[in-house]
């Protein structure tokens, strides 16, 4: 069963302002992309992103809260840590963020595949990044370029990292 990272992140790694995106909502083929691939799968995400989608679990997901506190919220399953969240999820599971979750993510070997947003633009600002990916672990498997256009504000890149085999 696939354990993957999804994330969408500027030239400089950047994946948060003030607790929202760095380009708000001005990409909404990306929101789209993480719906089609999340949809009917387990979403982890941290405490703070939890806060920052408005304390309410994303439809057609399983959601699943790191937090040493339950969140209080109907249909949220809160873990501890990223280990016990893992050990709940049941299907296709999709690491959401934010930079510490992911940070833990990248070092989990069960974590077998990135889907990433690459956005092609440097954003002001910004207090929330994405770690640097170490490409003798994780390999580049597909890139499809997206140009700016009337309703995506930027242009950018959906890119599939794969975690390398060993041996």
């Amino acid at each position: 069963m696939e354990k993957a990272i999804i994330v969408a992140y500027d030239t400089n790694r950047a994946i948060g302002r003030g607790g929202d995106l760095p380009w708000g909502r001005s990409l909404p083929a990306d929101l789209a992309h993480f719906k089609r691939l999340t949809r009917g799968g387990d979403i982890i995400m941290g405490r703070k992103t939890f806060e920052s989608i408005g304390r309410r679990p994303l439809p057609e997901r399983e959601n699943i809260v790191i937090s040493s506190r339950p969140t209080g919220v109907k249909g949220v399953l809160t873990a501890v840590n990223l280990s016990s969240a893992l050990a709940l999820s049941r299907y296709p599971t999709f690491i959401i963020g934010g930079a510490q979750v992911y940070s833990d993510a990248l070092n989990a070997p069960e974590i077998d595949t990135i889907y990433a947003t690459e956005v092609d633009a440097t954003f002001s600002d910004t207090d929330t990044f994405f770690p640097e990916l170490d490409m003798t672990i994780w390999q580049e498997m597909s890139r499809t370029h997206h140009p700016a256009d009337d309703d995506n504000a930027y242009a950018f890149d959906f890119v599939t990292y794969r975690r390398k085999t060993v041996g």
